[in-house]
Order: structure tokens, then C-alpha cells, then sequence
């Protein structure tokens, strides 16, 4: 232990003093900085193994824990289903950043970090710095993993009671031949990775590595899709929004008016490997095209006297769903106006706007108005019908 420690001892008294400063700051103030980022790099410490390992020792995990109309649940299914709830689970989230908090927190990691300094001195600042990050991470992810284990057994209630209503969405989307398909489940699935900017492969093998599994939130989005499919096909005839609703809450919104531009453009395509000859080629023939415009109602046969050029009706456009510098030069160009040439990702572009409509911040607002409308009904329709199912179902516990 004394050659360990005669190392820090030989080094001068202000890096002594300097160090033991910053080891204290550091002490104190890390983990007012850090559990954010943590909470969202750290995986689930409590992965599906470890769940069916506690609680489930007197029953093999592939039992059957409940019967939904003759339709078996396993010990298994429900594990998995903890295992994919604890990707997001607020609750722990919230447990973990109120014990964050807590006015002791700090000196029980001092003393935790503290603990494993003395068996291990850092040799210079920028070590120790390093060293008390690291005990950081380590001293956060222990008390998740003690409040995950604590949430274990609420997380398996909830679960069990998520299938057993699963199994009757499902159940009810079969009597009707409304079972979502496996393409509209992988648009959605395409949808979360593409946010993630994954592949879906690589969204599927970053689930597994989180300790949960793809398939089983597959299903969950399925029962989703096929339960919307139900009540559009039972109630959607009786989802009516009345006049005055509307009215009350577009009445207390706020908003500007927007616009709306029609628009139309000729874009004469340029292959990436092309060169600067090519490009410079075309962008003369835009030239001669501008020379010939005569209106909007011209450019569809301007383009068919150009090889390789393309005449798009893009139709009525917010400005916002346009990039920049196009969308810019959108606005502020005149009805009937076709802008200079300009190169975009496929070749070079003539833009041309043809008429514009003032969209009434009212009139926004009134469609959000009504479809948030639409979607209350739908929602107290289908939480009274998953009720009625229920209430007419035989399950049975095991």
C-alpha cells in the first residue's frame, strides 16, 4: 500500500492542495450536472433475464399466468414486456431524479468516491478530474438499478394488464378482418428509426442491446393500428363535432395568417458525374427558356422542347415544406414570375409562382380545432368500448 501512496506523497504541496480543492468541488457539484445525461445514455439495468429471475422462482417462465377468453398469457410474454417498458418508464425517470436531489445525495457519493480514491490515487489533476466522472456514472447507475428493481413488481402488473387488453383489441380486430399488416407495423417501425437516424435493422439490433425486444414492441404497435381500425369500422359514423366547440376554442387561440403559394417548376436534369461543362450547358438552356416564358400556363410546353427536361405542377405549397434560398425567393417573387436559374440536388431548376392565397389564421386554427375534437370522441369511444369487451370477457387468473 505505501508504494501505491508514495507517489502523490513525493508531489508538491500546491498540487496537494490544488487537487484536494478540485476533488471536493468535484464532489459536490457533479452531480448536480450529469443525471440528465445519464438518464439518457444508461440502458435498463433490469433486462428481461433479470426480471424473470426474481419473483417468478416458483413457476417456470414459460407458465401460463392468465387466460383472456381461452387465449393464453405466459410468464414470459410479461417479462418481455417489462423488459421493453423499462426503455422509457417515466416513473423510474422520476424516482431516479427526485433521489438525485435529495439533500444527502451529495455526501453519499463522497464518500462512495472518496472510498475508492484512497484504494486507488489518481496520479495527476487530469487523471483524478477523469476518475471522479467515471465514480459518477458508476454511483448514478447503481441507485437505477435499485429503483428499477424496486419498480419490478408494478411493471409486471402493468404489463399483464397491457396484454390482457392487447389480446382483446386483437380479438375484436380479427371478428371485424381489421388486423393491421405486417407493412403498415414496418412503416411505423421505419418511422421511430428513420427519428433515431437507424436503419430499421440497426433500430431493431439497438433495442435488443437495451435489453428489450423488437418483436414484442412490434405487436404492441400492431394491436395499436388494428384497436384505431376498430373504432373507425364501429363508431366512426357516431364522431360528430359540433359548431359551437369549434367555435369556443378558435375563439382563445392566438395565431398569424399564413399563405399559400401554386407553384410550378422545370427542373433539366444534370447526372452527378457530369461536368462542369454539362452543368454550364444547361444552365444556358435555362436561359433561353426564361426568354420564352409567357406565364405559368407556358411552362409545360417550354419543357417539352428541352431533351431531358421535366415539367412539375407542384400545386399549392406552405413555404415552410420549401428549402432555402427557394423559399425565400418563393415569397418574395410577384404572381406569374419565373425566378433565375438555380441548381438544386438533380439538375438545374426554374421556379415559377403562378398565384398565391392568404391562408386566415381562423381558418387554421378551426381544422386543428376540429380534428382535436375528433380525436377527444375517439378516445372516450374506445376507452368505453376495451371496457365493455372486458367486462364481457372470461379471464382467468393462473
Amino acid at each position: 500500500m505505501a508504494r501505491n501512496v508514495a507517489p502523490i506523497q513525493a508531489r508538491s504541496t500546491p498540487f496537494r492542495h490544488r487537487a484536494a480543492c478540485a476533488m471536493r468541488c468535484l464532489l459536490v457539484l457533479t452531480l448536480t450536472v450529469a443525471p440528465g445525461a445519464l438518464l439518457a445514455q444508461d440502458k435498463p439495468t433490469v433486462t428481461a433475464k433479470a426480471t424473470a429471475a426474481e419473483g417468478t422462482a416458483d413457476r417456470p417462465i414459460q407458465s401460463i399466468v392468465a387466460l383472456v377468453n381461452d387465449e393464453p398469457i405466459t410468464g414470459y410474454e410479461i417479462e418481455q414486456r417489462v423488459a421493453l417498458s423499462m426503455l422509457g418508464a417515466p416513473d423510474v425517470q422520476k424516482r431516479l431524479q427526485a433521489k438525485l436531489k435529495s439533500p444527502s445525495m451529495n455526501e453519499q457519493f463522497k464518500n462512495f468516491a472518496m472510498k475508492r480514491l484512497k484504494a486507488n490515487p489518481p496520479k495527476t489533476e487530469a487523471e483524478q478530474q477523469a476518475r471522479v466522472r467515471q465514480l459518477q456514472g458508476e454511483f448514478v447507475a447503481s441507485i437505477k438499478s435499485q429503483i428499477e428493481k424496486e419498480y419490478v413488481p408494478t411493471a409486471r402488473k402493468q404489463a399483464l394488464d397491457e396484454i390482457i387488453e392487447e389480446r382483446l383489441k386483437m380479438q375484436e380486430a380479427k371478428k371485424l378482418s381489421v388486423v393491421a399488416a405486417d407493412e403498415e407495423v414496418d412503416r411505423i417501425v421505419a418511422g421511430m428509426a428513420e427519428r433515431n437516424k437507424m436503419t430499421s435493422q440497426q433500430f431493431a439490433e439497438h433495442i435488443s442491446k437495451m435489453g428489450a425486444n423488437i418483436t414484442v414492441m412490434r405487436e404492441r404497435i400492431r394491436a395499436s393500428l388494428s384497436w384505431t381500425d376498430v373504432i373507425r369500422r364501429k363508431f366512426g359514423h357516431q364522431i360528430t363535432v359540433a359548431s359551437r366547440d369549434v367555435d369556443r376554442i378558435v375563439a382563445s387561440a392566438e395565431g398569424q395568417d399564413d399563405v399559400e403559394l401554386r407553384i410550378h417548376r422545370v427542373l433539366l436534369s444534370v447526372p452527378t458525374n457530369q461536368d462542369q461543362k454539362r452543368l454550364a450547358q444547361r444552365l444556358s438552356e435555362a436561359e433561353r427558356l426564361r426568354v420564352k416564358f409567357e406565364g405559368c400556363k407556358s411552362m409545360e410546353t417550354m419543357a417539352r422542347g428541352v431533351p431531358g427536361a421535366r415539367f412539375d405542377n407542384l400545386g399549392d405549397r406552405r413555404p415552410s415544406s420549401l428549402p432555402e434560398p427557394t423559399r425565400s425567393l418563393l415569397l418574395n417573387a410577384h404572381d406569374d414570375e419565373l425566378l433565375p436559374a438555380t441548381i438544386g440536388e438533380s439538375g438545374v431548376e426554374l421556379w415559377a409562382v403562378c398565384s398565391r392565397k392568404v391562408i386566415k389564421a381562423a381558418d387554421s386554427k378551426r381544422e386543428t380545432a376540429e380534428n382535436q375534437l375528433r380525436q377527444k370522441e375517439f378516445e372516450i369511444l374506445s376507452k368505453k368500448h376495451l371496457k365493455d369487451l372486458r367486462t364481457d370477457a372470461h379471464i382467468e387468473f393462473r
